[in-house]
């Protein structure tokens, strides 16, 4: 009977150890305490104030480190592109089913890889994050992609345009970060935040900086996001997405879809859109709605989309769906 039960106990804790979690890096875009915005005034670490109009960047080679120092090498061809105005407030990228039990921190390059960053764009087709962007984010055959496109005002009135790409293949950074894990579900959630002010440490906002190279301040805006932008998120993720103080009974069905679903949304919601989002902070789908309605939607790509219920400019309550 011992034996038996320590044969158990065994058979549980291999189960346990080899089970399978989806993964998932959620970045939440910040300019100091407050949630990033377009055109809004924040200050640098010199204490100069200035407005972003924009900032997109990319991140790849990403590393999870978990249980005890382990670390698990996600799939190097996982590239993400990341728009600090996304939808929501923060961008999602999808890690895989990993053995991981406890997270303890995250790697990854700013930038892309060597060789792929001096490929050509128009190999990969939308919404592929090295496909062909608008604005682009590539600079040319030689020395590829933008690292960070990062742009705004600052000086007098806001009357000096700053302007910094950062790229080059010597500039592609590892940064990381402590982070602990958040299970909701079935997924482990690994949540940090961007403080975007900082990509501005010592560079003089005010003096119309233009720096598209490799060994000015745009070097200095790959460092920053290298050493001081990230940090662990204290945002707690709730199940299923959803605002835990949402009373409203609606649904999302079939899910997962094979490419159309239709929404179930009762009659005392107050919504007057419904918005889809991907995992990059894309609105793919906007549609105007009246209360009581039941849409049908259809989404062309396979992938991970939260679909978000909208009175005017307010998100109600998010669902996940699953395309096929």
């Amino acid at each position: 009977m011992k034996l038996f039960s320590l044969l158990s106990i065994i058979l549980f804790s291999t189960t346990l150890l080899n089970a399978q979690v989806e993964t998932e890096l959620r970045i939440y875009h910040k300019l100091g305490a407050q949630e990033f915005q377009m055109n809004s005034t924040t200050t640098n670490n010199t204490a100069q104030d200035f407005q972003v109009t924009r900032l997109s960047y990319y991140m790849s080679e990403f590393t999870v480190v978990h249980d005890g120092g382990q670390q698990t090498i996600i799939n190097v061809d996982t590239v993400a592109i990341i728009h600090a105005d996304a939808v929501g407030g923060f961008t999602t990228v999808q890690l895989g089913n990993l053995n991981v039990t406890s997270v303890e921190a995250i790697k990854f390059h700013i930038g892309v890889r060597s060789p792929i960053n001096t490929s050509d764009p128009g190999l990969f087709s939308t919404p592929h994050p090295l496909a062909p962007q608008s604005p682009s984010m590539h600079w040319g055959w030689s020395a590829g992609y933008r690292f960070v496109a990062y742009e705004g005002v600052g000086g007098s009135g806001f009357s000096q345009m700053f302007q910094m790409h950062g790229l080059w293949d010597a500039n592609y950074y590892e940064t990381t970060v402590t982070a602990a894990g958040q299970v909701v579900g079935s997924t482990m959630y690994i949540a940090i935040e961007g403080d975007y002010s900082r990509g501005m440490d010592n560079i003089d906002v005010a003096a119309g900086v233009i720096a598209h190279g490799v060994n000015q301040e745009d070097l200095t805006l790959l460092q920053n996001f290298r050493d001081v932008v990230y940090s662990a998120s204290s945002a707690t993720i709730t199940a299923n997405l959803e605002d835990v103080s949402f009373n409203g009974n609606w649904s999302v069905y079939p899910n997962p879809t094979k490419g159309e679903f239709s929404l179930d949304i009762d009659s005392d919601i107050n919504v007057n859109r419904v918005s889809v989002i991907n995992l990059l902070g894309h609105e793919v789908v906007s549609i105007d709605i009246a209360i009581g309605d039941s849409p049908y939607i259809s989404l062309n790509n396979a992938g991970v989309y939260f679909v978000n219920l909208m009175n005017g400019s307010t998100i109600l309550s998010t669902k996940r769906i699953v395309k096929q």
